[in-house]
Order: C-alpha cells, then structure tokens, then sequence
C-alpha cells in the first residue's frame, strides 16, 4: 500500500474516475471503494461519474486522520491484535530510545519508540 499524494489534486477541478485512478496511481476499483465509503460525487450526473477535487481531499484527509491513534503513557502498539496493548508484567526492557515487550492479550512482540521530548525517555548515564 503506498501513501497517496494529496498535493496532485487541484480543488476546483472535477474528476472522473479514470483520471483519478490515473492522477493517483490507485486502480479503478479502489476509487469506486471510496465511493462506496462516502466519497461524495457530484450530483446530477450518472455516466461519467464526477467527483469534485476539493470534496476528494477533504475525503483522504478523515481517511488518514482515522488511522492514526494515540496511545497512553503505559500502552503500546499490538501489529497481531491491531490496537493499544499493555505489556506482560515484568517482559518490558529499553534499548537506548526504545521499550520492548510482549502483548498480555496475545503473547506477541511490542515495542515503542520514545522522542527525546517525552517523559518516559531515559538514556542512562554511560559509566566512566
């Protein structure tokens, strides 16, 4: 899957599907996908189906902002369950920027990655 370049859409242009499969280099089917989604098109015409540029934008832009989540201080992030998962008591260790674990619901590998910013990011004083 690769990410969609919201910059080739022009607001005040209007789109078919095939020009938008074209501009966006997505197939046909997944633009009819976003129809089904809620992808507004616009009214009045049936055949060729129109889609309005600034209406498409705005569609990616709820479609991206879904996908992101924020997780809490003590959370991480399961690819096996797909959401926010607490550790297992007692598997979590730090690598330099970085906490590994194990999923308390599944057992699989987690891990976190902490910015220099935030509280939990801790390097320990290297000994001299």
């Amino acid at each position: 899957m690769t990410k969609i370049n919201r910059q080739k859409i022009y607001k005040h242009m209007s789109y078919t599907i095939k020009e938008l499969s074209e501009t966006l280099n997505i197939s046909e089917k997944t633009a009819l996908r976003w129809i089904d989604n809620g992808l507004k098109i616009i009214p009045g015409g049936k055949n060729p189906i129109l889609i309005s540029g600034s209406d498409l934008k705005e569609f990616l832009i709820n479609k991206d902002s879904k996908k992101k989540l924020k997780l809490k201080r003590s959370e991480y992030y399961c690819l096996s369950c797909k959401g926010p998962r607490r550790a297992k008591q007692g598997s979590i260790k730090k690598l330099k920027n970085k906490k590994n674990g194990l999923c308390h619901v599944c057992g699989s590998k987690i891990s976190r990655i902490f910015k220099p910013y935030q509280k939990d990011y801790k390097i320990p004083p290297s000994p001299a």
